[in-house]
């Protein structure tokens, strides 16, 4: 193959190539038009914008945001206080437990079998201006002076608990039965 005819074969490669709508600025004969990648294909795909890279995450966080199953919905300031909370953990324990060691139980919270929220709200007139709800991920506490949105450090069972009012100390606490996950 001889120089001139393979000159002839590129230029009917790049006319072919070609968008239709740059047909008017053809290389003169003197001259030879160098393909891009940039060049090859339609225009429409020329101008796709390209997604941001996801943001990495810090190594040191235990967890972000789009992790969470649940989100709260009313994580808003809104003016009403927040109540001071306190989480404790509740173990069934029998006397085999106790004095043998039977069961294998230890009293670290792992063990526990139950999570329990405390609550004071100094302020509030009585349970029935209380409005709970509990979910397997996060529980809502709110009335007209007090407004708690908080995500559980376990997961719960959010169908079954029980909640208590203390009049005289005026302090919500909320049982809720830890569920663990099996290990495989």
């Amino acid at each position: 193959m001889d120089l001139g005819s393979f000159a002839a074969e590129f230029q009917a490669l790049s006319k072919l190539i070609q968008d239709p709508e740059e047909a008017d600025n053809t290389p003169t004969p003197g001259s030879v038009s160098r393909p891009t990648p940039g060049t090859i294909g339609p225009k429409e795909l020329l101008n796709v914008k390209v997604a941001a890279p996801k943001a990495r995450h810090d190594p040191k966080e235990i967890w972000r945001e789009d992790e969470l199953e649940g989100a709260v919905e009313d994580d808003y300031d809104d003016g009403r206080q927040v109540p001071s909370y306190e989480f404790l953990y509740k173990q069934a324990v029998d006397t085999a437990d106790n004095f043998l060691g039977m069961s294998g139980k230890d009293p670290s919270s792992t063990c526990c079998e139950d999570l329990v929220l405390r609550v004071e709200l100094p302020e509030a007139s009585g349970a029935a201006e209380l409005d709970l709800d509990v979910k397997d991920t996060y529980l809502k506490l709110s009335s007209p002076r007090y407004k708690l949105s908080i995500h559980l450090p376990h997961k719960v069972d959010g169908e079954r608990g029980k909640a208590k009012w203390d009049a005289s100390k005026k302090v919500l606490s909320v049982t809720l039965r830890i569920v663990r996950e099996e290990p495989l």
